[in-house]
Parts: C-alpha cells; sequence; structure tokens
C-alpha cells in the first residue's frame, strides 16, 4: 500500500511537471527571489464601488521570507522569517505572532515568496496569452481559503505588474507592482521583527 501511495504521487507531480500553465508560471515565479518592490492597492465591492486604496513596499526572499508593508489609511506591516508571521498594527498598538501558514491561499505574499512547486498541488492553473503579457488565473481546490480566484498578470519582459484577488462575494483588490528591483542584498534579518517598547503582544502560537 505504501509503494502504491508512493507511485500515485509520484504520477501526480509528474502530471504537474508536464503541465504548461504549471511549467509557465512556475518559471515566471522562480524570478521573484530577493527582489524588492512598491506596490498600489486597490479594493472594491462586488458592484465596483472602491472601498480603499492603499500604497506601500515590500520585499521578498525564498522561501517563505516577505516584508510586507502596507501605509495608511490603515498602516500594517506583515514580516515571515520563513516560520513566523508578525503582523503590527501601528495604529493599534499590538502585534501579532503565530506561527506561519504555509499554505500558498494564507497571504498574497507566500504565494509569491514560497515553493513554486507546491502552487499545482493547491490551484487549478489557467492561463491566456493577451498581446505580449502572460495572464495566470489560480483556483484553489478547497474552499476553505480566503478568496474565490487570483489572477497574476506579467508583462513582455515576463515581470509582475498585477495581481487581483476576488472573494467569493465579489469584492475585488488589485494590486499594482511597481519599480521592482531584483538581485537585492536582502538578510534575513531584514525579516525578523523587532517589537517596539510598549507595543501589546498578542500570541497565536
Amino acid at each position: 500500500m505504501k509503494y502504491l501511495n508512493f507511485l500515485w504521487l509520484f504520477v501526480c507531480f509528474s502530471s504537474f511537471a508536464q503541465n504548461p500553465e504549471y511549467q509557465k508560471l512556475s518559471s515566471n515565479l522562480e524570478r521573484l527571489n530577493n527582489i524588492q518592490a512598491e506596490f498600489v492597492q486597490h479594493t472594491f465591492d462586488g458592484k465596483g464601488a472602491l472601498l480603499q486604496t492603499q500604497a506601500g513596499k515590500l520585499a521578498l526572499k525564498h522561501p517563505n521570507k516577505f516584508r510586507w508593508s502596507s501605509n495608511e489609511p490603515f498602516a500594517q506591516l506583515l514580516v515571515s522569517n520563513g516560520e513566523t508571521l508578525w503582523q503590527f498594527d501601528e495604529d493599534l498598538e499590538q502585534v501579532t505572532i503565530q506561527a506561519l501558514n504555509k499554505k500558498l491561499s494564507a497571504t498574497p505574499a507566500l504565494l509569491l515568496s514560497g515553493n513554486s512547486q507546491q502552487i499545482a498541488t493547491e490551484y487549478d492553473i489557467y492561463s491566456e496569452t493577451l498581446q505580449d503579457e502572460e495572464h495566470f488565473v489560480l483556483i484553489p481546490k478547497q474552499v476553505d481559503v480566503l478568496f474565490d480566484r487570483l489572477r497574476l498578470e506579467f508583462n513582455a519582459e515576463k515581470m509582475l505588474t498585477r495581481m487581483v484577488i476576488q472573494d467569493e462575494v465579489g469584492q475585488k483588490t488589485i494590486i499594482r507592482f511597481q519599480n521592482i528591483k531584483f538581485n537585492q542584498s536582502l538578510n534575513d534579518g531584514d525579516f525578523v521583527f523587532e517589537i517596539p517598547v510598549g507595543i501589546d503582544v498578542i500570541r497565536n502560537e
């Protein structure tokens, strides 16, 4: 039975590896290692009305290390060293500490900084080419996730330009990436959050 299970996993992984959509997406995502970028994020309700606009910066380092900083009106910082996730809410003067949920659906930053081979196990992948751009639609295979679909858009230079996230009630978040810098010197210490004095600490470990 163990041999059959192993064989089944091997066959499944082989089919993932031969999937052209997976191959193209994996190749593009592998480039997003040791990068820094800026982003602008717009959130719309199910009827298309703008709910919120935020800007911020991010840094990514494989595997599973990220620093995702959003500015006003709700300043928030998400930091992961690959094992622990810190969520710092500046306005509330509190930081929440918990073990990193390594499911790629847990946070968009993890999808970009995680193991690309994991994508095929968690998502059905569809692709389309629009002029010189490559767009990938990821549909979660499980229902207990934060969104219904996620769209990654790459330009002719294979650079990520937009991420579109849509939930079950139609709310849509569009994240536009800009000023992406590759091959940055990112130390592991950049992905550890130093808790400021006087900040409330909530541990969900």
